[in-house]
């Protein structure tokens, strides 16, 4: 691999970001390659500023820079979209084909087929272990993601192509992971009678309907009142399982959950 003469250079998102020149989408990590000096790392404000020495530096086309970032700068799925609509399909195409087995290699392979909704004309792979879309020791994932046989990919990610949060497992969230915080929320629920849940969420329930009688221009009456909400509950799902104390159980309290989701008996 040449490397041209140069005091710092950028690598990775950031090299692509000027390169490319797209603006509005930062990356948590840049990355610079030095010609002198050793590696280092600067931490400012969430943001991560690493100099890489001379070796690392990974090559002058796009798809080196791709991988580079892939490896060290993190998944930025906005951001890879954005790159992908600048790259040319051919260029993409060419460097997935140069090293078809990499796992790098296929995860950008993956991520464009992924973001875009377009199919390179690549031939599925045959061969070879399947690896994570995500790395599980840096992000939040599924459990047990789908698998895709055309890139040996296991599809981990949070979500789909209309909507993919991506979370990374910082100090501060992995502190809080290992907090209990499930545990101590079902000691704070289970602290109160059900009836007493029971009152307090019919009560936010009243307050809703108020609110959209007046969004409306309804005049809200206790009848409309009264059939709006079991109306509003059975839209949204449903009902609301809570752990209860053991002397509680009996009563298999049912309410309706302000947010939605899965129901059942509050026992």
């Amino acid at each position: 691999m040449h490397i041209h003469v140069f005091d710092q250079r950028l690598a990775g998102y950031a090299y692509l970001i000027e390169k490319l020149a797209i603006v509005g989408i930062p990356n948590w990590h840049r990355s610079t390659v030095s010609a002198t000096g050793t590696q280092s790392i600067r931490i400012r404000d969430g943001y991560v500023d690493e100099v890489f020495r001379t070796q690392y530096w990974p090559g002058e086309t796009l798809g080196d820079h791709l991988e580079f970032a892939l490896k060290y700068d993190g998944v930025n799925l906005a951001l890879l979209a954005k790159i992908f609509e600048k790259v040319p399909t051919e260029e993409i195409t060419e460097y997935i084909r140069s090293k078809p087995t990499g796992k790098y290699t296929r995860r950008i392979w993956f991520f464009y087929e992924f973001l875009t909704d377009k199919r390179l004309p690549i031939n599925d792979m045959t061969t070879g272990n399947y690896v994570d879309a995500l790395e599980s020791k840096d992000y939040y994932t599924v459990e047990k993601g789908e698998r895709s046989s055309r890139h040996r990919i296991v599809n981990n990610l949070l979500g789909t192509r209309a909507f993919c949060p991506v979370v990374r497992k910082t100090k501060k969230l992995s502190e809080l992971d290992s907090a209990a915080l499930k545990k101590r929320c079902e000691e704070i629920v289970m602290a109160y009678p059900p009836q007493l849940l029971r009152r307090a969420l019919s009560y936010l329930y009243n307050k809703e309907a108020k609110s959209s009688f007046e969004i409306e221009r309804v005049k809200s009456t206790s009848s409309r009142i009264e059939t709006f909400i079991p109306q509003r509950s059975e839209r949204k799902g449903t009902i609301m399982m809570v752990p209860l104390p053991s002397e509680c159980r009996e009563s298999k309290v049912r309410y309706p959950v302000p947010w939605g989701g899965k129901g059942g008996n509050a026992s």
